[in-house]
């Protein structure tokens, strides 16, 4: 594993190692990864394995499709943050209010969430290395979705195993 020293990389080394492991929380780690499983898929691969009716499916209390719409919300925040969007209240218990989604808001719902990806690796990329703010923030952003890459994990699982 790359322990990020690289002497010669220079202030874009942070905004570079976040983005890498961003793009790993959601497109899985190549031959190597920082947390993931090498091979292994992330978010994109594990919540396109499910219908909508699986991802619907409460399991512990909620299902998928609440945790997915969360973190679309929360990358929107995230990368208005990072951006330097800082004075807007965002209504963070409403990105919990829906729990179910129809086929077509799935399909909706994994679009804005890669959408919401790409807005989020370009704010880290373009803020982070000269904004000691945005860097917390897309540190932030990380440790947040990898949190629900985890829960959603948990929750696939557990689907698959009520479903032998």
């Amino acid at each position: 594993m790359n322990d990020g020293t690289n002497r010669n990389s220079g202030p874009a080394l942070a905004p570079a190692a976040l983005v890498s492991v961003l793009r790993e929380c959601f497109h899985g780690a190549g031959e190597a990864g920082a947390f993931l499983d090498p091979g292994q898929g992330g978010l994109v691969a594990l919540l396109a394995g499910l219908t909508a009716a699986e991802a619907s499916t409460p399991v512990a209390g909620t299902s998928v499709a609440r945790h997915a719409l969360h973190v679309a919300f929360s990358l929107d925040v995230f990368a208005e943050w990072i951006g330097g969007v800082r004075d807007v209240e965002y209504d963070w218990a409403r990105s919990w209010a829906q729990g179910e989604v129809d086929e077509n808001q799935w399909r909706a719902l994994r679009a804005r969430l890669a959408q919401g990806f790409e807005a989020l690796e370009a704010a880290v990329a373009r803020h982070a290395a000269r904004d000691a703010q945005a860097a917390w923030g897309a540190a932030g952003a990380l440790a947040h979705t990898a949190y629900h890459l985890g829960m959603i994990q948990i929750k696939v699982d557990e689907l698959r195993a009520r479903g032998r």
